[in-house]
């Protein structure tokens, strides 16, 4: 691992996208297992505040960790893709 914790490996990074995939297909009640990590999870999924809650609450459940809410932030929720940036920085990863 490099000294940038920015940098994931692809197998890492692969499992927390496919976190916040199960978990938004938990939510909003529909496969979403599919989805790649540009689609938009307000715009094109549907998400809402009160399910991004559920969201988090869900994706904690499946990883097994605790995020801050403090550092959370709206442009965490753009897109799957950087959902799962969030996911792993408050991970460890």
């Amino acid at each position: 691992m490099t000294e940038n914790t920015a940098v994931v490996d692809t197998a890492e990074r692969a499992r927390f996208v496919d976190a916040v995939r199960k978990g938004l297909s938990e939510v909003l009640n529909k496969d979403v297992s599919g989805a790649d990590e540009g689609v938009r999870l307000f715009d094109e999924l549907g998400l809402d505040s009160s399910s991004a809650l559920e969201l988090l609450i869900t994706i904690e459940e499946i990883l097994d960790v605790q995020f801050d809410a403090e550092d959370l932030e709206m442009t965490h929720f753009e897109t799957v893709g950087s959902l799962a940036d969030f996911v792993a920085s408050e991970a460890g990863a």
